[in-house]
């Protein structure tokens, strides 16, 4: 007698067809989720809106190996617009401070922040700083301080920035940035004799979330390091943000 074999699958075709479809589109939604943000959201500029930073600075001085430390409040609010002699349109930032979250806060100064097509730069405290350029990419390169009056022996001076981390989540204590920049703005931290390192972080939506601006010379006697990367003198001063809105 003549048998008949069936080979049945433990699953239909049509469950064939929609695991394959649910696998495309989540294909297509990493896909997109890792094309290049708009560059001026990392930027955004809208009156009204404000970002708050808690601020912690260490200063260490000669003879001093602990640090005066020192902690407080920055709010940052774009406060109207206006527009240069070109009919660019110049954003003006106030800066208030505060010593406590309790404290009433008291305005500081204001500065001028402009966007053009390929940068950004803020003029503050009479100087012009050059902070992003458009379009990002992983080799571009720029002096973000090529506006400043700066000598060699300024910790500034010869480094240029350039993009570390692009479009990437960011993490910063209890607040999640599903998009945001590295800016590298020097990093010097493996020499003997002093340590330099500078970044921020952007997100997209927000703005600078966080800044790290570290400078330390090791203490030195007669011209000799005095023990293993001691710090002499020198100060890290980090901006996090804390809270933002409109």
């Amino acid at each position: 007698m003549k048998k008949n074999y069936a080979f049945h699958l433990p699953f239909s075709l049509n469950a064939v067809v929609a695991w394959l479809m649910l696998v495309l589109l989540l294909a297509s939604c990493e896909t997109n989720n890792t094309e290049p943000a708009d560059p001026y959201s990392y930027y955004p500029m809208k009156v009204g809106s404000y970002r708050i930073y808690e601020v912690s600075e260490d200063v260490y001085s000669a003879g001093n190996q602990t640090p005066v430390t020192s902690v407080w409040y920055e709010k940052e609010q774009v406060k109207r617009i206006k527009k240069d002699s070109a009919g660019r349109k110049e954003y003006i930032i106030s800066v208030s401070t505060r010593s406590k979250p309790t404290e009433y806060w008291e305005k500081k100064k204001e500065y001028l922040a402009t966007i053009y097509p390929d940068k950004v730069t803020i003029h503050a405290d009479n100087e012009i700083l050059n902070p992003l350029v458009f379009p990002y990419g992983d080799n571009v390169k720029w002096d973000g301080f090529r506006y400043f009056n700066i000598n060699n022996n300024d910790p500034r001076a010869g480094y240029l920035f350039h993009y570390e981390v692009m479009d990437s989540p960011f993490e910063l204590d209890t607040l999640h940035f599903k998009r945001t920049l590295k800016v590298s703005e020097r990093a010097d931290t493996t020499g003997p004799v002093l340590y330099r390192l500078g970044y921020k972080h952007y997100a997209t939506g927000v703005g600078l979330v966080l800044d790290n601006q570290t400078d330390y010379d090791y203490l030195q006697k007669d011209g000799e390091l005095v023990g293993y990367k001691v710090i002499g003198s020198g100060r890290r001063r980090i901006r996090k943000i804390i809270e933002y809105g409109e």
